[in-house]
């Protein structure tokens, strides 16, 4: 890393993890002083009966809780209208995200608006949301996006088809209680996804030009958790396996909270938004190639990922350690049974729009802080590998050519 400017490392949100770490809500909602809140989430989570559980949780500390679950896979503009208009008729005093980092998200962002005012296109960017807003408690039943302790927010504009990133340490949840026993009852598929969430975010934040000495460690050590993990988390859906990988999401993200990602995110993004692609699996789709894109730019590195994976690269030459690396990445998601290409999720690669997808692909602050200079001809060739085709199309039983 560079030494000749000032590193800053902080964390505004109060953590809270462990198995039961739940059974604080009331006290914590009492620290708030608060007694009327809106309970953020979505409709999977209220069938599952978890948004009844929260509730009667508060409840009991004679909390009134009004729900708003129909917060989508991709929160929306219209989505955080809804939650600022329950909010505001109830004469609510807080907010309580649970979920996966859509409702988390939303209710991040729908305190920013109730203080503040405006829209989200308003504090696109960085720093731009002048005050705090209401208290926030962020309770996530996923183990990766690691929203409950990021100052970030990403809400989509559906009339735009763009993906609006807000960054302000104003966005920060007040308290985050990352209770490992919540994600037991997600799918298979929500914990493989999640947890390849989790990986991006710690390779890429690892790799990435704002890494130092103390996100390093952290990413590193989150990577190692999830190489051991994730498998016996998504195909046993071992209780043990699921907390570590848990624990993994929050880590990285208190890192890559103060970094950022590279370009497996700055291409993913625009994919979700315009193709709903879900974001994990966009981004685990997006992950192998785009470490291969960068590896001559941080060789170094990846051998040391390979390693964190369980590789044994000794004796192997940088470049081929790193090349190691990138494989160890691609077989762990394929083990969890995610798919390699856009083409094997069932998106119809032929009607991408590529240009525009480069176009808002550049756009990310995530293009500036890659190991390797990106720009359009080098999107393009990511784009062209994650889209796949039927003959590259990998499964469980071959490889691609």
């Amino acid at each position: 890393m560079a030494w000749d400017s000032v590193h800053l490392f902080e964390c505004p949100t109060r953590v809270y993890y462990g198995l039961g770490a739940i059974a604080g809500l009331p006290t914590h909602l009492a620290e708030l002083g608060l007694q009327r809140v809106v309970l953020v989430s979505d409709q999977g989570l209220l069938a599952a009966g978890t948004v009844d559980r929260v509730r009667d949780i508060a409840d009991a500390a004679h909390v009134a809780v009004h729900t708003y679950t129909d917060t989508a896979e991709n929160p929306t503009t219209a989505n955080l209208a809804e939650i600022v208009a329950l909010y505001r008729e109830q004469g609510c005093d807080g907010i309580v995200g649970l979920g996966g980092g859509s409702s988390l998200d939303a209710a991040k962002a729908s305190s920013a608006l109730i203080e503040n005012g405006g829209s989200v296109w308003d504090f696109r960017g960085r720093d731009l949301v002048p005050r705090h807003g209401p208290p926030v408690i962020c309770i996530p039943t996923t183990c990766g996006t690691g929203a409950e302790v990021t100052f970030v927010v990403v809400i989509t504009d559906p009339g735009e088809h763009f993906k609006v990133v807000c960054v302000s340490r104003n966005l920060a949840a007040t308290i985050a209680l990352v209770d490992p026993e919540l994600v037991l009852t997600a799918p298979k598929a929500i914990v493989a996804a999640t947890g390849a969430d989790a990986l991006a975010h710690a390779t890429e934040s690892y790799l990435n030009l704002g890494s130092d000495p103390l996100l390093d460690s952290i990413n590193i050590r989150a990577i190692r958790m999830i190489g051991q993990n994730l498998r016996k988390a998504v195909l046993e859906h071992d209780p043990a396996a699921i907390a570590q990988v848990s624990l993994a999401s929050c880590m990285t993200g208190l890192a890559f909270n103060m970094n950022a990602n590279a370009v497996v995110h700055a291409a993913s993004t625009p994919v979700t938004a315009h193709h709903g692609v879900p974001h994990g699996v966009a981004n685990a789709i997006f992950l192998p190639p785009g470490l291969d894109l960068i590896r001559p730019a941080c060789e170094g590195k990846l051998g040391e990922i390979a390693e964190a994976l369980g590789e044994d690269i000794t004796g192997l030459s940088p470049s081929d350690a790193a090349k190691r690396g990138v494989e160890a990445v691609r077989t762990l998601l394929l083990d969890c049974d995610l798919p390699p290409t856009l083409h094997a999720w069932g998106l119809d690669t032929a009607a991408m729009d590529v240009a525009r997808l480069i176009e808002d692909a550049l756009q990310s602050r995530n293009i500036a802080t890659n190991p390797r200079p990106i720009g359009p001809p080098e999107l393009a060739e990511l784009y062209a590998a994650a889209a796949g085709t039927p003959e590259t199309t990998t499964n469980r039983e071959g490889s691609a050519p």
